[in-house]
């Protein structure tokens, strides 16, 4: 995940409300979207290591071994038949269920990192009715599992079959466009965070989020099964930025970019902004940012690529004041909801 700030911030006093949080006010991600323009500044973004060595290499590593050894021949995909069908399910629950499994025991059962970088200073929930056989891990892994690799498999299906039947407008071969092949992986991140804004904004209008999100809110308290513990309409619209590959990919962007959302999901709900070394950064897990989504509900509905709260005014850079501006916010809509009853 993008790093809000290059001053590491402190651990917090026993008892406060965060174990660690980076320096605020939290500032600007990306500098792609600010006057006057910063060219040297986006380009470092691009191959810094909290971009392309926590997104675009992890994931586009890990989506070309998936092309290269476990993917079936698009040949056989021309029909929908059980075999390869079932082949991508069982590869991409082994995926999920390493990476995930790998980051929940390091992170959170042994606790072969501590509490360093840790955002929340609760322990994952046990015992709460509020989750499935009232623990909060299994009941994340149910969601992720049982209906969570089904959809993300099914989107899979769908496109590596309309590719066997020649159906997609434009195959982005790299032989014949190396530029642009090698372009997507940087620009999805962004293409996401752009859907994944407006969805999330969908998933908070009050009937969708009763039904549908409050599912993934249950986790006020963030661990690594939590990223893609969704209600299965919710995994469905989530996943569906996918769908910008109609218009323009190769099968492997479909898989960097559905491994990105499914898998970094859960890992960028961590509960830690990183995997450290020596107390210093190897691997970019979570953003602070997000993490204020979840403990308030009602801001930082996007991610900091792409500054789309700041433009709608939905913005928490983690102080007081914006904390007050939320509140703010919610005696107005109540007010008005008052109003009209």
């Amino acid at each position: 995940m993008v790093k809000e700030s290059s001053d590491i911030g402190a651990p917090a006093a026993k008892g406060a409300e965060w174990n660690y949080h980076p320096k605020l006010p939290l500032t600007e991600g990306a500098p792609f979207f600010c006057w006057p323009l910063r060219p040297i500044a986006a380009l470092k973004f691009f191959v810094s290591w909290a971009f392309f060595g926590s997104i675009v290499l992890p994931y586009g590593t890990l989506a070309a071994i998936t092309w290269f050894f476990f993917q079936p021949a698009i040949e056989r995909c021309a029909e929908f038949r059980t075999d390869w069908i079932l082949e991508i399910f069982g590869r991409n629950l082994l995926l999920l269920v390493l990476v995930v499994t790998f980051f929940h025991l390091y992170l959170h059962k042994f606790k072969l990192q501590g509490n360093d970088r840790k955002f929340d200073p609760r322990e994952l929930a046990t015992n709460n009715k509020k989750f499935f056989l009232g623990d909060q891990v299994w009941d994340n892994v149910f969601y992720t599992v049982v209906s969570g690799v089904t959809i993300w498999t099914a989107y899979e299906v769908i496109f590596f079959w309309a590719y066997a039947n020649e159906i997609l407008p434009f195959f982005l071969n790299w032989r014949d466009h190396p530029f642009l092949f090698v372009a997507w992986f940087f620009i999805i991140p962004f293409w996401s965070a752009v859907h994944f804004y407006f969805i999330h904004r969908l998933l908070h209008w009050k009937p969708l989020y009763r039904l549908v999100h409050s599912v993934h809110h249950r986790n006020d308290n963030l661990g690594p099964w939590s990223g893609f513990s969704m209600h299965p309409i919710e995994q469905v619209m989530y996943l569906s930025s996918v769908l910008i590959h109609v218009l323009l990919s190769h099968p492997l962007h479909i898989i960097f970019h559905v491994q990105w959302l499914a898998i970094g999901a859960n890992v960028s709900h961590s509960g830690f902004e990183a995997v450290t070394f020596r107390g210093k950064p190897v691997i970019y897990l979570q953003s602070f940012y997000h993490t204020l989504h979840h403990r308030y509900y009602d801001c930082n509905y996007g991610n900091n690529l792409v500054p789309l709260d700041k433009l709608f005014g939905t913005y928490h850079d983690g102080t007081e004041k914006s904390w007050t501006e939320v509140k703010r916010r919610r005696q107005m809509r109540s007010a008005s909801a008052v109003s009209q009853t």
